[in-house]
């Protein structure tokens, strides 16, 4: 490789100084808000299940898990598990340092795994075929999802 090119001297400057606004970023300000979203996801995902709630048709779980971030460090988070009948679907938080998004959280069925992502304190279904696209996580994307991710 031609060390003319630039390469190694945009490399070097690149390992030379810190990431950009990585000093300015509160990062238990993002950890917090991040579980505030989580919350908020289960807590819309409950008032869409609340009539099948009353009826016992389905039933929650939770449990902490923990979480280690680059930056951020460990830290607990709440999984949702939805029991309907004998199946369980879980909504998995997997963090908030997520490339294009501020967050993700897997859906994980007895079939299939489907990821939401969170943007601009908005969730977003990621459909991965063709191409990655999303779209957003309401009641009838909801409905989607869990179809796909169980039996």
């Amino acid at each position: 490789m031609n060390e003319d090119n630039g390469l190694y001297s945009f490399l070097r400057t690149k390992a030379a100084s810190p990431e950009e606004d990585e000093a300015d970023i509160d990062w238990k300000a993002r950890k917090t808000k991040w579980l505030g979203q989580v919350t908020r996801l289960y807590d819309l995902i409950k008032s869409w299940l609340e009539p099948l709630e009353k009826d016992e048709t389905v039933t929650y779980l939770t449990a902490n898990v923990s979480v280690k971030e680059d930056y951020i460090g460990s830290y607990d988070v709440e999984v949702l598990t939805l029991l309907i009948g004998k199946q369980r679907v879980e909504f998995y938080p997997k963090g908030t340092l997520i490339i294009g998004a501020a967050g993700r959280v897997d859906v994980r069925g007895p079939r299939a795994v489907r990821s939401l992502i969170l943007n601009d304190g908005n969730w977003f279904v990621v459909e991965r075929s063709p191409r990655l696209t999303t779209l957003p996580f309401n009641q009838d994307s909801f409905h989607d999802v869990l179809q796909e991710v169980m039996q």
